[in-house]
């Protein structure tokens, strides 16, 4: 038995680099466990590079459908403004010739309108600290979308309670890791399931080297029937720990 925050997560926009992503910024359609990680940091206010260690053991699961996405130009600068000079006379003009900027144009892909369902559970004594900042909205950092300046709202839904079950076919309502599901092939077909692969961090070390997975998500965040040992059931649905 495990213990699980529920919240919605959710904004206007999203972007999260990709690993592999090259002259242009493609993005992950949900956010990987390590966003999660770093979001969870935030809420609780966790110096940087600490909540890789600290909430390392987290549980996440999470659900959601595969927002719509745009790709967007960003003008990236390369160099800093040239400095303003420590002495200013009253007579001074303003320099005709000032240092050159050097700067470079990307392209993004926005995620629009994004929204998650999460489950988290927390080693203690952050899990109480987190369900109750979360209730009361008291955030420490404002959270965000993988990018600061795409600002997210998080509302606490429930505390639940998730036990294990046993080795068992499944409709499993999150995303799901490829390494301990066996698909019902079949069943895919017939309900015409939309069922993305994924390969995205799942843990992060304080030097920036990351870990990753390969997952199932369905597009539409309806339930994918699955063999497994490692399903949970939380108030009546399925889930499974990124």
């Amino acid at each position: 038995m495990i213990k699980l925050i529920n919240f919605r997560l959710h904004g206007r926009f999203g972007h999260f680099l990709r690993a592999d992503a090259g002259a242009s910024a493609l993005s992950y359609p949900i956010p990987p466990r390590t966003v999660i990680i770093g979001l969870m940091g935030a809420v609780l206010g966790l110096p940087k590079d600490q909540p890789q260690e600290l909430l390392k053991p987290m549980h996440v699961a999470l659900s959601g459908k595969i927002p719509v996405t745009h790709w967007h130009k960003a003008k990236l600068r390369k160099d800093p403004p040239e400095l303003l000079s420590c002495a200013v006379k009253r007579s001074q003009k303003q320099e005709k010739n000032t240092k050159p900027e050097k700067a470079t144009l990307i392209t993004q892909e926005w995620l629009f309108n994004p929204s998650y369902e999460v489950w988290a559970g927390l080693p203690e004594p952050y899990h109480t600290e987190l369900e109750n900042r979360l209730k009361m909205r008291k955030w420490y950092f404002q959270p965000s979308l993988g990018l600061s300046e795409m600002m997210a709202d998080i509302e606490f839904i429930d505390s639940i309670a998730a036990r294990k079950l046993p080795e068992g076919t499944y409709p499993v309502e999150t995303a799901v890791r490829q390494d301990y599901v066996q698909l019902d092939i079949k069943k895919c077909y017939i309900e015409k399931l939309a069922i993305n692969l994924l390969r995205m961090p799942r843990t992060v070390t304080p030097k920036r080297v990351f870990k990753h997975a390969n997952y199932f998500a369905e597009k539409d965040a309806r339930p994918i029937p699955l063999k497994t040992t490692e399903a949970y059931l939380g108030k009546e649905r399925v889930l499974m720990l990124l």
